[in-house]
């Protein structure tokens, strides 16, 4: 074994402190941002012609939405809305299966790509996130 090559140990540990360091810069961003945001909030809320424009669109708006609604209720309209969510949930199912098998195509093989029925070469990506699990600010 090379004696310069970090262990799976050590590269483990360093990538744990890397995400231990990384959690509260950008916990402090996020709290650093929030005043931020509140004054250009503030700025802008205290322009006459941003404000003014501002009410016109909230109207422009809450008409569209009640011709929308309207619309929304003939039945060719009701038709095609109930097909819509049928295709998203069939399609949120096969996405979930595909998931599956690149995991376990992915496990079987080790490799991290796929040839697809197109014959173009593709990539197989996880993203990764940080759930709070306990909330010990309470």
């Amino acid at each position: 074994m090379d004696e310069n090559k970090p262990s799976n140990a050590d590269e483990l540990l360093t990538i744990e402190s890397s995400i231990k360091q990384h959690m509260p810069q950008i916990e402090k961003l996020g709290e650093e941002l929030k005043p931020v945001k509140e004054m250009l909030e503030d700025y802008l809320d205290n322009d006459p012609d941003f404000k003014e424009r501002t009410e016109l669109a909230k109207k422009a708006t809450q008409l569209k939405t009640q011709t929308k609604q309207l619309l929304l209720k003939q039945p060719n309209a009701a038709l095609l809305v109930e097909k819509i969510k049928s295709m998203k949930e069939e399609q949120k199912g096969l996405q979930e299966a595909l998931s599956y098998y690149l995991r376990e195509y992915q496990r079987l093989t080790g490799a991290n790509e796929f040839e697809g029925p197109d014959g173009e070469l593709r990539q197989i990506v996880y993203t990764a996130k940080l759930v709070r699990k306990t909330n010990l600010n309470k």
